[in-house]
């Protein structure tokens, strides 16, 4: 299932906050000087003190995925995330107080003061979340260490990789939200685990190096993103699908294809139309590197097939820019 089926889609109002503060104190200026918590106010500064990571948790209680979701979080957050370090702030999407309170009820964490309903527009828009359940997840130096907290979380609910910061080069599986984004190189593997290992070791060093780069400009997100895709399931039929995946020859520059489904698919599209394909168990063919555009008009460009190797993955980077 893609992300718009799980998801609760809602429009934010226009940004105004710009805070990039680092320090500790920059918690209290993004949420606000209190929290509430399940006795009443308390001060953000204090209650996030000894916190290793903050989870930013966008809900509400009309979601139907978000109340789906809130019991078994609540229940991996006792167990053993907040053992581990990582406290829970509610940012609610409720229509009303009396709903928010009824919600937080069921909620062992902490939650944005519901009245500073400003605050909760800022931070919408400000860490781009137009879905809900949604978590961005923050270090506590105040750097935001993922925004696809849900999917980090509900793969470890232990915790064991806490504080889930991304591997550099993702799966299809669960990283497919980041072609919203950035543009993305991936690397079609199904079926067979070794080559999709080999794939992933040919664009961690690329991955890597943009990570490095990006954080030396002050940038919060690299120039190009990495996945594997490693299952024939979920959105990797639909992408074959819509990206008309043949074989075809590795010369020349990358051939550049547009798709006006492309931006739906991930966005509230449909995707009915990949209910065959997903079922196919058939032998898949040979690896083949594409790259998907979508923040360009849903564009898509054509890599090679083949062995992937770092010197395809750059060659194609290259042809694209």
């Amino acid at each position: 299932q893609l992300a718009q089926d799980l998801t609760c889609q809602f429009a934010p109002s226009p940004p105004t906050f710009t805070n990039k503060s680092r320090a500790m104190s920059a918690f209290a200026e993004l949420l606000g000087a209190k929290l509430q918590g399940a006795d009443g106010l308390v001060q953000t500064e204090a209650a996030l003190k000894d916190t290793k990571a903050i989870a930013l948790y966008f809900s509400a209680h009309w979601c139907p995925p978000c109340r789906g979701w809130t019991p078994k979080f609540a229940e991996w957050y006792a167990k053993d995330l907040k053992a581990k370090g990582l406290e829970v702030v509610f940012v609610s999407s409720d229509k009303d107080e009396a709903s928010f309170k009824e919600y937080f009820k069921e909620m062992p964490w902490l939650a944005l003061d519901f009245g500073d309903r400003t605050t909760k527009e800022q931070l919408s828009q400000h860490f781009g979340v137009d879905g809900i359940p949604s978590f961005v997840i923050i270090d506590k130096d105040g750097s935001v260490i993922t925004k696809e907290g849900r999917g980090a979380i509900g793969a470890d609910p232990s915790g064991v990789n806490f504080p889930w910061h991304p591997k550099p080069v993702g799966t299809v599986v669960q990283n497919i939200s980041i072609v919203n984004e950035t543009p993305t190189v991936i690397a079609f593997c199904e079926g067979d685990a070794f080559v999709a290992a080999a794939a992933e070791a040919a664009m961690e060093p690329l991955a890597l190096r943009l990570r490095a780069e990006a954080k030396a400009a002050g940038e919060e997100d690299p120039k190009f993103a990495f996945l594997v895709s490693t299952e024939n399931e979920g959105a990797a039929p639909q992408l074959r699908s819509l990206m008309g995946m043949v074989p075809a020859a590795a010369e020349g520059k990358p051939s550049k294809s547009k798709c006006c489904c492309l931006r739906s698919l991930f966005g509230g599209g449909r995707q009915d139309y990949a209910a065959e394909a997903a079922a196919d168990n058939k032998a898949m063919p040979a690896p083949k590197l594409m790259l998907l555009d979508i923040p360009d008009d849903g564009c898509f460009y054509e890599g090679p097939e083949g062995a992937v190797t770092t010197e395809a993955v750059e060659k194609l980077l290259a042809d694209y820019e």
